[in-house]
């Protein structure tokens, strides 16, 4: 269960029969991978790899995200990452 799920309050829509994990609304989902983001990768931590010349996977290692997390806050923030 993604920790973001739990500060949101979001409640199951029913669970999947094959994994037994929980269904939720797709718009709970985005909200969840929104905040976990923001949890995950603070706009000032995406600002201070960057100034330390990070790059996209150095800055992915550093935060134990994916890279296409680290992408993902670098476009909704606004703060330019280098690929390599």
């Amino acid at each position: 269960m993604k920790i973001a799920h739990v500060l949101l309050n979001h409640k199951p829509v029913g669970f999947n029969p094959v994994t037994g994990l929980p269904k939720r609304k797709q718009n709970n989902e985005d909200e969840a991978t929104y905040l976990g983001g923001c949890l995950q990768i603070p706009k000032r931590g995406l600002l201070w790899a960057t100034q330390r010349k990070m790059l996209l996977p150095q800055i992915a290692e550093h935060f134990g995200a994916s890279e296409a997390m680290v992408q993902f806050r670098s476009n909704v923030t606004n703060v330019l990452v280098k690929c390599l």
